[in-house]
Order: C-alpha cells, then sequence, then structure tokens
C-alpha cells in the first residue's frame, strides 16, 4: 500500500497513524512542500507464506518443468500462477495451499492410472531410467516436507491440514 505525503520541513508526525501535522504558518515563512511515496507495511507475511515463498523462488523452476512433463502445459502454467500470486499475498490461501497438494499428488502420480486424464498419455512417454525420475522424486520429498511444515505451523489452519493427512495416509 502507497500513501502519498505532502511533507514540509519540520513536520511532526500525527498520533502514529502516518498524518503529518504541519507547524502554525508554515506557508507563511516561505516552506515549500515536497511530495514523495512511502510504504507502510502493517503486516508481515504469516509463517506459512515464507515457507511457500522460500520454496517456490528455490524450486519453482524445477517444480514447473516436472509439472509439465507429467501434467501439461496448464500444469506449468499454474505453477507460475501460483508463484506469482504468492508474490504478491499477505497471508496463503486455501486455493493456494490446495494447488500445493495438487502438485505433490501430480509428483506423486497419484492420477496416471486413469486413462482419462492427461498424466496418463504423458507419464507412458518418461522413460523410468532417466534422469527425470529422480529429480521428481527428490522434488516430491521437498514438496511433502514443505507440506509438513504448513500443517505443523498451522493445524486447525485452511484445510491443507486435512488434505495432507489423506496424502500421509495413502503413501
Amino acid at each position: 500500500m502507497l500513501l502519498l505525503q505532502r511533507v514540509w520541513q519540520d513536520c511532526l508526525l500525527k498520533g502514529g497513524n502516518g498524518l503529518l501535522e504541519l507547524p502554525t504558518g508554515a506557508a507563511l515563512f516561505g516552506m515549500t512542500p515536497m511530495t514523495f511515496y512511502r510504504a507502510f507495511y502493517s503486516k508481515q507475511p504469516c509463517r506459512k507464506l515464507v515457507h511457500v515463498r522460500r520454496f517456490l523462488r528455490n524450486h519453482g523452476t524445477a517444480l514447473a518443468l516436472a509439472a509439465h512433463r507429467l501434467g501439461g502445459p496448464a500444469a506449468s502454467a499454474r505453477v507460475f500462477l501460483l508463484c506469482e500470486a504468492v508474490r504478491h499475498t499477505r497471508r496463503l490461501t486455501r486455493a493456494q495451499s490446495s494447488q500445493l497438494v495438487d502438485f505433490h499428488k501430480l509428483l506423486t502420480l497419484e492420477h496416471v492410472s486413469y486413462p482419462d486424464r492427461i498424466e496418463y498419455g504423458l507419464f507412458a512417454q518418461i522413460n523410468p531410467a532417466s534422469s527425470f525420475v529422480d529429480e521428481c522424486c527428490l522434488l516430491s520429498e521437498k514438496l511433502d516436507s514443505l507440506l509438513r511444515k504448513i500443517a505443523e505451523t498451522d493445524p486447525a489452519g485452511d484445510g491443507i491440514t486435512s488434505a495432507f493427512q489423506k496424502i500421509s495416509q495413502a503413501a
């Protein structure tokens, strides 16, 4: 949030809420205002979001590449949209948490046995001896670790805990 302020020399902040109080008669003494922008941030991002931002900063590209190979261009686009969304928010939303769980399901090949899904055909094209399989396994473990951190940070949170518990039971 940006706030436009007009500032005079020797102005006092009024009440700590960012409003400026001009000295009496400031304009009469030739004090001219200057305009600048100052950012005021009321809250720090939630701890869950800090973990997600760090994960996506370190592994976002690898996640997008894996999502593209396992889920097609739409899946990689969802990764990039998630990366952009978490950069501009102050808390992790339920939809963003759900997307992380969906990416974990994609990496753990949960939907490759359904012939009507895109994952079925894309998985058939992957060579099991390729290095991609190892990279995908490592990435899925890192995403699993992230989901555990999120669940521990806010156990009564926004649905990720119950979704993560279902994943843990299936594994």
